[in-house]
């Protein structure tokens, strides 16, 4: 083999240089919305709620299980206080590489998959991650339309049609729907 022959196979195969264009940051997509559900909660559903929860701490005090009945109150503490204080205003932009969100970047290649569902009357976007911690992203959506997101992120991660509950997910909402607390 010529040895310009044996060169031109070896720089045949290194990649090309990405476009100046790829490697600057460009906004594809950017809003404001809030950043968490916020439903305010009345007076009867923390009375049923602190009921609930009062009854089952005092049989986890009865089986001597200290460490549950604190995470129960624990629990209706968390729920009072999310429900007393709305969320603040969060900044979410969507670039060509990737979403930045709650002071966060998250890479393309660290994303799945995404998909829109509605909770609270407020429709949500859910992206999966790779990584274990966080596992979903949960992104208000606010005024932003559900068509434009769908478009720019199509892009870049497959969209499921169909929103993904896992075990969790389905007890809470059957819970929620046999034990309504308002």
């Amino acid at each position: 083999m010529q040895p310009s022959v044996a060169r031109t196979a070896f720089f045949a195969k290194l990649p090309l240089m990405p476009d100046k264009q790829d490697l600057e940051e460009r906004t594809l997509l950017e809003w404001e919305a809030p950043e968490r559900l916020y439903v305010k909660r009345g007076k009867t559903y923390f009375k049923n709620l602190f009921t609930l929860l009062g009854v089952l701490a005092a049989v986890a005090i009865f089986f001597k299980e200290f460490l549950l009945a604190g995470v129960l109150a624990s629990f209706g503490f968390l729920q009072w206080v999310l429900s007393a204080h709305p969320p603040r205003i969060g900044h979410h932009v969507i670039t060509n590489r990737g979403i930045r969100t709650h002071g966060h970047d998250y890479p393309w290649e660290e994303l799945k998959e995404f998909w829109f569902a509605e909770h609270a009357g407020q429709m949500i976007l859910h992206v999966d991650t790779k990584t274990a911690y966080p596992g979903r992203l949960y992104l208000v959506l606010g005024k932003v339309g559900k068509e434009e997101i769908t478009d720019v992120l199509r892009n870049y991660l497959p969209h499921q049609l169909q929103a993904k509950e896992d075990l969790m997910e389905k007890i809470s909402v059957e819970v929620s729907r046999r034990f309504p607390l308002e």
